[in-house]
């Protein structure tokens, strides 16, 4: 007998390249933070790699904890590339966006030198961060 559970019908759907890249992502962020040992991400890449539904890549997460990756969802409206940014390079990416337009408003504000200084500034905290997360 069909099931009328929504989440059941999105398990069916074929998962998209799309769907694999944010899943095998995620499996090396888990990876990352140690709730994985490199053979069994290895596995679970292999099986995202080779899956054909949503379901399949959904049942690669359930025993991890959470947060999962939104498979087959489409981002929440606005806000979507700060969140992306505060993700890249753990932090890195937001910094410097933020450094570079603090940079850029200093300079045309003729401020020069605190210009060049927070520049500077900006890119050890940079090497900080993403040399720190590794």
């Amino acid at each position: 007998m069909p099931s009328d559970d929504p989440e059941d019908t999105e398990d069916d759907l074929w998962a998209d390249s799309a769907d694999r890249k944010i899943t095998i992502r995620a499996l090396a962020e888990h990876r990352a933070e140690e709730h994985l040992s490199s053979v069994e991400h290895d596995r679970r890449r292999d099986l995202a790699r080779q899956a054909r539904t949503r379901g399949e890549l959904r049942a690669l997460f359930a025993d991890l904890p959470a947060p999962h990756p939104l498979i087959g969802e489409e981002p929440a409206a606005g806000g979507t590339w700060i969140a992306s940014l505060a993700r890249a390079g753990n932090g890195a990416g937001l910094i410097l966006s933020t450094g570079a337009i603090v940079v850029l408003l200093a300079l045309l504000a003729g401020w020069w030198v605190p210009a060049l200084i927070f520049a500077c500034l900006l890119v050890v905290a940079t090497v900080f961060v993403t040399v720190g997360g590794r």
